[in-house]
Formats: structure tokens, sequence, C-alpha cells
């Protein structure tokens, strides 16, 4: 079966934008009408049998009812409670609490209730404005939420620009209501057609909903009114390389730099920028200016070793973290990346080595399995399964992912019993687990008991159709272990589909065109695979492909080379055996 590709992800976005409704699911509801707003929700109350009849009494009953609804984790039975009271006691700190235990509970319509109640008792509050605006837009109110941004940008305290770039935020969490939020933004932006800041909040908000085209129309507004403003300018750069312009990205943002005392700290991020849109040969010359201009600069070392990393140059990127190994506060990265080198290039004790110098932080937990993985590879089994044990007495929410792991380093070392032990005992109290059902096919495919790996893979699929890793795996298992091509073409076209920059599926679906007769179709696909992801199994394939079309130099010299740097991969051997034959 095909190995996953790990690709790494450079660095993180430029600019960040929060989402306020997150995982919660909510039901969109029609649009409120005036008795929705003075509507009271129904609550039984869970500590008293009966509410006293006076108005003090009614205030104090609720307010301790909610206080003890709060206590017991239960944020939306109290949100309800403190909103009763609020009829006997309009309290705008009470309205505040109601609001925010509202907002936890993931009830947009309770939320919106006890957030106009708190708008209403405090006429200026930025908060309930920010309640409304964000349940207003994802159940369509988009009168409502309209109204609020203007009084937002309106009264905001750092002055209208301040404020559209607030509202640009506030719009920005909720992908499924893109639509709506461009559209409110487009009509505040032309009440307030003279001032660069709306602009602005336009074009950062159509960026981060991929409405590239719009933000670069709206940066060019702001442009005109304010030539000389570096954020449009930003602006501008950012939606032109997410179209491709890069040429005049690169000339404007010379043009901002130029004589700037922060030009490396533009330039880095809009090195992050290119490599985030896949500009690589780009990104690695903005980062050896940064250099060339700071030769300390971390940052700049840093995302040049992702870089290289990610191109499989791996003398050049062990040379990056070296340097950044040497500086203050950077060493637990420094070591991470260099025992990812050192994996990579199969050589084990050093990247344990490596992986045992990481301390907490980021890739603190990471580092711990992979320690625990390459104690597997040296033949050190029961260190990293107590390893492993003691993550999991540490961390038993990720109980399940230790198991994943510890089965993984058996099968690596040949103990297939075991790990089909390990992964059995874990599917007795997690039986539906596709990741789970995934990882036993590969230890009943390893051990040539094809058909109950099919049986694990297809269970997966029939719960979860898109599961593109599946898919391959079955398509790929169909093509290898017999002739069911026609099936195998549908599996392996609909995980295509789904990703079709993933390595693994490519491989798979150029050696089913090799499988079906079709080599010549079947190398463009093997060859781009290889150059994404240069896998010894991938190597075998593309290997016999070009032997079968009468490249055999160029066949052997290619298995040569896998086979120098990944000797013991099986598919690979039996590549060179079948050529040599």
């Amino acid at each position: 079966m095909p190995s996953a590709c790990l690709k790494l992800r450079c660095a993180p976005c430029l600019i960040a934008l929060a989402a306020w409704i997150g995982g919660c699911a909510l039901t969109p509801s029609t649009a409120a009408t005036a008795d929705d707003q003075t509507r009271k929700p129904e609550v039984v109350p869970q500590t008293v049998a009966t509410a006293p009849a006076s108005p003090t009494e009614q205030t104090q009953y609720h307010i301790l009812a909610g206080e003890l609804a709060a206590g017991r984790q239960q944020p939306h039975e109290a949100a309800q409670e403190f909103l009763l009271a609020l009829d006997t006691a309009p309290d705008k700190d009470l309205a505040a609490r109601a609001t925010r235990l509202a907002v936890e509970s993931g009830d947009p319509e309770l939320a919106l209730m006890t957030a106009r109640r708190w708008l209403a008792l405090d006429s200026t509050s930025l908060e309930a404005r920010e309640v409304i605006v964000r349940t207003a837009l994802h159940q369509s109110l988009d009168e409502e939420a309209y109204t609020q941004c203007d009084r937002i940008v309106r009264d905001h305290p750092g002055g209208e620009a301040d404020g559209f770039h607030h509202v640009a935020l506030l719009l920005s969490g909720d992908p499924g209501k893109s639509a709506n939020a461009l559209a409110l933004m487009s009509r505040l932006v032309a009440a307030f057609p003279k001032l660069p800041g709306a602009y602005r909040a336009q074009s950062l908000l159509a960026q981060r909903y991929g409405e590239n085209q719009m933000a670069e129309d709206a940066a060019r507004e702001a442009l005109k009114l304010e030539p000389q403003s570096k954020e449009s300018t930003l602006l501008l750069i950012g939606a032109l390389v997410k179209q491709g312009k890069i040429d005049e990205a690169d000339g404007l943002m010379d043009s901002v730099t130029h004589g700037s005392a922060d030009a490396s700290e533009i330039r880095l991020k809009y090195a992050q920028l290119l490599l985030e849109s896949n500009q690589n040969a780009r990104g690695r010359e903005q980062l050896e200016r940064v250099l060339k201009a700071e030769p300390e600069n971390v940052d700049a070392h840093f995302l040049l070793g992702l870089l290289d990393l990610d191109e499989h140059q791996l003398d050049e990127a062990q040379a990056q973290f070296e340097i950044l190994a040497k500086k203050h506060g950077h060493l637990s990265d420094a070591e991470y990346y260099l025992g990812r080198v050192a994996e990579i290039r199969r050589d084990w004790a050093t990247a344990l080595a490596h992986y045992e110098k990481v301390g907490d932080g980021p890739q603190g937990l990471d580092a711990l399995m992979r320690r625990a993985a390459m104690l597997g590879k040296v033949g050190r089994i029961d260190e990293a399964q107590t390893l492993l044990d003691e993550m999991r007495e540490q961390l038993p929410q990720l109980g399940l992912r230790f198991q994943l792991a510890e089965g993984e380093i058996l099968l690596d070392a040949g103990a297939n019993d075991k790990a089909l032990a390990v992964y059995n005992d874990a599917l007795a109290s997690t039986p539906d687990s596709a990741d789970l059902l995934y990882a036993r096919s590969l230890v009943y495919e390893h051990t040539g008991k094809v058909d109950l790996a099919e049986a694990d893979l297809r269970a997966i699929i029939a719960k979860q159709p898109d599961d593109a890793r599946s898919l391959n795996a079955l398509g790929y298992m169909l093509t290898v272990h017999g002739q069911k091509y026609d099936e195998a073409q549908k599996l392996i076209d609909r995980a295509l589909q789904l990703t079709p920059d993933e390595p693994a599926v490519i491989d798979s679906a150029g050696w089913l065109r090799y499988r079906q007769g079709h080599a010549k179709d079947a190398l463009p696909l093997l060859q781009k695979a290889y150059a994404m992801f240069p896998d010894g199994e991938i190597a075998a394939h593309l290997g016999e492909v070009m032997w079968s079309l009468g490249n055999k130099d160029e066949a052997r010299a290619l298995l040569a080379r896998a086979s120098h740097d990944d000797p013991e991969n099986p598919v690979l051997r039996d590549a060179v055996k079948r050529i040599e034959q």
C-alpha cells in the first residue's frame, strides 16, 4: 500500500482571523419579529417546585437557579434563568453574564435574545454588538447585522477606520455565510466612499473568503484615496500573490521596503505568503534577501530550513537547523527538525538522539511519538512501549493515538500478531474507528490476509464514502492483489478527485494504468508522484514502467538510487529482482 506523504506546511497565514461560531452545530432560524425579541424561554426550575410571586423573590429565585446551573456546567439553563431574572432586575452586568453563557451554550437564538437585552441596558457595549452581529449573520438576519456593524463603525473609540477593521474581523468567522458577509461589507463601504480604511477592511475580508479579485479592487481603491499607505499596498500585494501576479507583487514589495526600517520583517511576511501560495522559488529569494541584510535573522533561517526539508534538500536543511540550534530559545525546534532530517535519512539512532533533546512546546508531543518510533526502529521495542504507556497515563484523552503508534511500531518490527492484538483490543472499545480499521487492514495485508484487509477498508468506506485514504488503499489493493481494475479505477479516481495533490493517490493511479496495459499513460503520473515524494515504493513503480518502455539505463539508475536510500523496502527489492531476471 502506498506510503502516506508527509508534506511540511511552512507557516501560518499572514493574517489569522478569529472564528466565533467554531465547531458549534447551529441551526438557522427564521427572521426575528418584534415578539421574538421579547419572547421568554420556557424554563422548568430544577431547584424549587414553585416560583415565588413577589418581584424581589422572583429575581432571587431565578438568579439562584442560574448560579446553580452555571455551577453544574449547564450554560444554556443558566442563561435562561438569568434572562428571566432580567424581567424584574434589569441589570446590565447580569445581562452580560447571561449573554456570555448563552454564547458558551452554542444556542444562537438565546445568544441573540440576551445580547439584545444587554444592549438595551447598555447602549455603549461593544461586546453586545459583536454577539448580535455574529449571531444575526449566522441566522441570515442581515439587516440587524448591518445595523450593528454601522454602529460599531460610527461609534468605535479608535475612529471609523478602526471600526471597519473591527467589523472585518467580526464578519470573517463564518465561512458558510461568506456571501452575506461580503454583501454587508460592500453596503457598509458604500456609505463611506471616501474612507481608505473602509476599502482596506473590504480587501481584508475578501481575502479571508478567497475573493481575490474583489480584494485587489478594494485595495486599489484604498490606494487611490491614500497613495502612500503601506497597509493598503501590503493588502494589494497579498491579493496579487493569491492570483499568481507575482511580478507586480515583487515590484510593489520593493517600493514598500525601500528605505524602511522594518524591511526584513515585511519581507519575511511576504516570503511566508509566497510559500503558502506554492511560490517556493520566489519565497526562497525573499528569505535570502532577508539574510543578506540580517545574517543572524532566526526566522529566515527557520523558514529556509523548512523549505529545504520540504524540497528534500537535506544537507541544506540540516545546515539551517544547526544554525538555529545555536540561537537562544530555539533549541527544541532545531533538535526536532534535525531529528526529522535524520529520520528521512533512515539514521534512526541520530534521529532518536535529537528527539530526546526536544522539550515542551509545539513540537513536544510529536517528538515523543517519534522518539517511540525510533526506539522501535533500533530494536528497543520494550522501551518504546513503556514510553507510550507513560504517555497514555499522562494524556488519557489521546489513548487512541498512542495505541495506533504502538501497533505501527510492532508491525514495523515484524511482530504482526502483537500489532493485531493491539488493534483488536482498541477496536473492542471503539469499533467504528476508521483509523483503527485502516491500521488493522495494513496488518492483514502484510500477513497475506487480503480478504480481511479488504473487509476493513470496505467497512470504513460504507460509513465514510469520501475517506480518500481508504478509497485509495482499497483501489490499490484491488490492483495489486487481483485484477478488479474497473472497481479499482472508480475508487482511485474518487480518491484523486478528493485529494488531487496526494502523491500516494497519484502513484496508485499511475500503477493502475500500467497494470491495465497503458505504460505510456502511467509514466507522467508516476513521475509526478515521485517528484512530489521520492518514496521507495513510488520509485519501484516508476522504475518498472521506465524499464517496460525501453528506458533501461534510466530505470537502473533510479532503482539504484532508491535502493541506496531505502534498502529494506520490499516493493523496491521485488522491482529490482524483476528487471534483473
